[in-house]
């Protein structure tokens, strides 16, 4: 006999409990990473540590912290867990991360600081998924399907052309990125408050998803842009079924800090859903 996985049992356990008005909240707060990162273009803030910039953290921080989320999942893989484990331990007790890159992670930027302003006892749960054809957070193959799909992602990424070539052979998909990257400059100008605002709104995450993942099939220059897309789909139902199994009977609201590509996807996923539901993160930076 099959065993009942406890994600169904948890679904079960409310729709019994609640019922559909009784739906888990979610708010997903689309970031550009700011400590280090693979990314093509880096949007950080070179001055994130200045006072000025930490009274704004901090505005954002006590902002999230009236949503009180049950749940702080952010965009780093499970294996790191006693990293940030260690990290939240560290901050009660009055002490930052040595490392840098850390410190300027929007996981302790963000995730850290809000969980200690809640007293939240989880800290961060880490929800990432690497595609295999990455070395950073690459696993040993655990089954059949496993080994194939690092062969079909390795394979897959030898086709894939350098991000300036993909550009060059895209127009569409060049002048979205251009203009994008033309407003990101102008958003980092402002409080991160409202630069966050401007970056989660709804024109912002709809471009973020189509030159980032969408656009590939565009031109289709090299005869794999839905395969490239698909990738990308692959990876975001990867943590959103992380964060799935991650809730518990208990959680009625729920918080995802995550790239900003990465939005579009998973809260059209979570949307038909019956048991939750997307809160505005507008709605919520603004009370």
């Amino acid at each position: 006999m099959k065993k009942v996985s406890l994600t169904v049992i948890f679904f079960f356990y409310v729709f019994l409990s609640f019922g559909q008005s009784g739906r888990v909240q979610i708010a997903f707060l689309g970031v550009f990473h700011m400590g280090e990162t693979p990314d093509y273009v880096k949007g950080g803030f070179d001055d994130l540590l200045s006072a000025e910039r930490q009274n704004q953290v901090q505005e954002v921080v006590d902002a999230l912290a009236k949503f009180k989320p049950d749940k702080i999942f952010v965009e780093n893989t499970p294996d790191t867990q006693p990293y940030w484990n260690n990290v939240y331990k560290n901050y009660l007790n009055g002490f930052k991360p040595k490392e840098k890159s850390s410190e300027f992670n929007e996981i302790f930027q963000i995730g850290i600081k809000l969980a200690k302003k809640i007293n939240n006892p989880n800290g961060v749960t880490c929800v990432n998924y690497v595609q295999p054809d990455l070395n950073i957070g690459m696993r040993i193959a655990r089954n059949k399907i496993d080994t194939l799909l690092t062969f079909f992602s390795h394979e897959l990424e030898r086709k894939r052309p350098s991000y300036d070539d993909y550009f060059a052979k895209n127009p569409s998909v060049n002048r979205a990125f251009k203009t994008y990257l033309a407003n990101y400059e102008n958003w980092k100008k402002l409080p991160f408050k409202e630069h966050l605002i401007n970056l989660n709104s709804e024109q912002s995450i709809s471009t973020l998803h189509y030159f980032n993942i969408t656009g590939w099939m565009d031109t289709n220059t090299n005869g794999f842009g839905a395969e490239f897309t698909s990738k990308e789909y692959f990876r975001n139902t990867k943590i959103l079924q992380n964060i799935l199994t991650s809730v518990s009977p208990y959680d009625r609201k729920l918080l995802v800090i995550i790239g900003g590509g990465h939005v579009q996807i998973l809260k059209d996923m979570i949307k038909t859903h019956p048991y939750f539901e997307v809160v505005d993160i507008k709605t919520i930076l603004e009370k």
